[in-house]
């Protein structure tokens, strides 16, 4: 089961800026160590334009800006695509744009308790394949 996170949400939740492109990669760190720890595909959504020298994938995260859409937008045309989604959100209007499709809707506060568990850093740390596809990414070559 893949996992689809409304960016915005889980950092406001974190108790982080969401307007912080600083913010956002410690966020997408966070999702790569989940990723990580439960061998899942992360797709994390953030409104607006991609800031600069900012990676499109660490690890088993892909990192989508909306551009002129909502990020919403293209969270509901992602679900649309598949099934057997967890979408990390608590935008009401989002969660009843996506209802009756094979999904779970998981709430930032119980993702965020689910990224409180994770092993510590050193623990089961950054593996060959995510170093590789790391530097695969031409925008991780100057920093992340």
């Amino acid at each position: 089961m893949s996992w689809l996170i409304d960016g915005s949400n889980v950092l406001g939740r974190l108790r982080l800026p969401r307007e912080s492109d600083a913010a956002k990669r410690e966020l997408v760190t966070l999702l790569s160590r989940f990723a990580r720890a439960r061998r899942v595909k992360v797709a994390c959504y953030f409104d607006g334009p991609e800031p600069a020298s900012f990676a499109k994938h660490l690890g088993s995260v892909s990192v989508i800006f909306s551009g002129q859409r909502s990020a919403d937008d293209l969270i509901v045309a992602r679900v649309g695509s598949g099934t057997s989604w967890n979408v990390v959100t608590s935008d009401q209007a989002l969660a009843a744009r996506v209802a009756g499709r094979r999904i779970t809707i998981v709430s930032p506060a119980t993702f965020a308790q689910e990224l409180e568990r994770l092993p510590s850093e050193g623990e089961g740390s950054v593996s060959a394949d995510d170093w590789a596809s790391w530097f695969s990414d031409p925008k991780n070559r100057d920093g992340f």
